[in-house]
């Protein structure tokens, strides 16, 4: 799997490894996860490299597209072009964990201690800096939910939205709203009814929607999602 960073140390100094999951995130997603996390620790130890040698994708991205940072924020901060991996990222912290567990067993992870529910809240859970502030009790994450945001929970899952919200599964209501079929289109076509925002990211001012809430995050992309609509109309 190319780190689409061209020339860059994604591409020519680093191992890929593609761990194919679903946003279901049920057993068999988890059992792929699992043997990814297995897999990395090995490479690792073998080239004899810590955990912070462990990349993501979109660590790649943000360094083609010159951010600097540590490697923790570089592999979680939100790049336009791609989050990946999409499965993974929203618990980053804990598939880290697990890979360095494997490293320190050298064959099965020790038992971690069970991290306590945070409830974050933020416009989308892919705008970390928009966050307000990360709560152990869902009231007073409701409570301090302003207009505009939503609780989430650590799997980034929206728990209670305030108003209007951006994140992936909202519900968008179109009333002959202009569905365009992508984020560089010129025209589009006049469409009315019910659709779910599909990941919650803005591309030039737009967002993928789809029919239905189960579909959104499923790949392929072409086959669940509907269209784009500018995020001004929703």
């Amino acid at each position: 799997m190319p780190a689409a960073d061209g020339s860059g140390n994604g591409n020519r100094r680093t191992i890929a490894i593609e761990c194919i999951m679903s946003s279901a995130y049920n057993v068999t997603d988890k059992k792929s996860e699992g043997n990814c996390a297995r897999l990395a620790a090995a490479l690792l130890k073998k080239y004899n490299l810590d955990i912070n040698h462990l990349f993501t994708h979109t660590h790649w991205l943000n360094v083609r597209d010159g951010k600097s940072g540590t490697v923790d924020y570089l592999n979680t901060a939100r790049n336009p072009y791609k989050m990946c991996p999409a499965y993974i990222l929203p618990h980053w912290v804990a598939f880290k964990a697990k890979v360095q567990s494997y490293l320190n067993s050298g064959s099965t992870p020790a038992t971690p201690t069970p991290a306590k529910q945070l409830y974050r809240v933020r416009k989308t859970w892919a705008d970390a800096k928009s966050q307000i502030g990360a709560y152990s009790s869902l009231e007073n994450a409701k409570k301090a939910c302003k207009t505009g945001h939503s609780v989430f929970d650590a799997n980034g899952n929206v728990v209670f939205s305030n108003g209007k919200s951006y994140a992936k599964g909202a519900k968008v209501t179109l009333k002959n709203t202009a569905l365009y079929a992508s984020a560089a289109a010129k025209t589009g076509v006049k469409r009315s009814g019910t659709y779910y925002l599909y990941d919650g990211i803005v591309v030039n001012g737009r967002m993928r929607v789809t029919t239905k809430p189960e579909f959104c995050g499923n790949t392929p992309i072409g086959k669940y999602v509907t269209g784009w609509v500018n995020k001004s109309d929703i």
